[in-house]
């Protein structure tokens, strides 16, 4: 993880799992993480091929310039891209790991921004994960972002990991819910991604799929 908000997301949802195998839905607390609300997100798994936002921060749909509610984070990708983040999403659903995903995603005039995802379980009051809770961040805040729409994106690179494998950071739940309030909201930096000339060119097969929805959001609609 590079990326601040992401850390941060990561910290609070390992301290609520309390080495369970994921925290539960109930458990997250929106107010615990409100400095970090605008590019979260949480997906509910239906099918094999169907992960769709339940709720996405107005940062993120500001970002795209679209209404994530209710879409399926899988037609969001082409070709193998779309296998590597169907994979990705088994793996957080079936076997409790954690995802990190580089991508690039660029609009029609060839304007391009950086993101890093994060993808954790959360698990219903039954103990079945069903759930994802999540973060896409740009690396840079561009000044066009939202005004223009991003219409097509690539995976730059992918991690699977075991947060039993991670670093041990023993933290208390009101010790990061504390850290992540008393800090600034988190600013991405120029050198947070890998740098362009790493990223692999678009497939020639991927094409625009995000259509313009812009729906105005009531206030306190950010997460529920």
């Amino acid at each position: 993880m590079k990326h601040r908000t992401n850390q941060a997301l990561f910290d609070y949802w390992n301290a609520m799992r309390a080495g369970r195998l994921a925290p539960k839905r109930s458990e997250i607390e929106p107010g615990d993480i409100k400095r970090l609300l605008p590019y979260v997100f949480i997906l509910e798994r239906q099918d094999d091929w169907s992960y769709s936002f339940r709720l996405a921060g107005t940062g993120l749909c500001s970002a795209y310039g679209m209404e994530f509610r209710g879409h399926n984070i899988l037609s969001m990708w082409q070709d193998d891209c779309l296998e590597n983040i169907k994979r990705a999403l088994e793996d957080v659903t079936n076997s409790a790991n954690i995802a990190i995903v580089e991508y690039t995603a660029a609009t029609s005039q060839q304007r391009e921004a950086s993101f890093e995802m994060i993808l954790m379980p959360l698990a219903q009051e039954n103990g079945a994960i069903t759930r994802v809770l999540g973060a896409a961040v740009p690396a840079e805040q561009h000044s066009w972002i939202g005004d223009h729409l991003l219409a097509r994106q690539w995976i730059d690179r992918l991690q699977i990991l075991n947060p039993e494998r991670m670093p041990k950071r023993d933290y208390k739940p009101e010790t990061v819910t504390n850290r992540i309030l008393r800090e600034k909201p988190p600013v991405a930096t120029t050198a947070s991604i890998a740098s362009m000339a790493m990223r692999r060119a678009p497939l020639r097969s991927e094409r625009s799929y995000l259509r313009l929805v812009k729906t105005a959001l009531q206030r306190g609609e950010e997460l529920k």
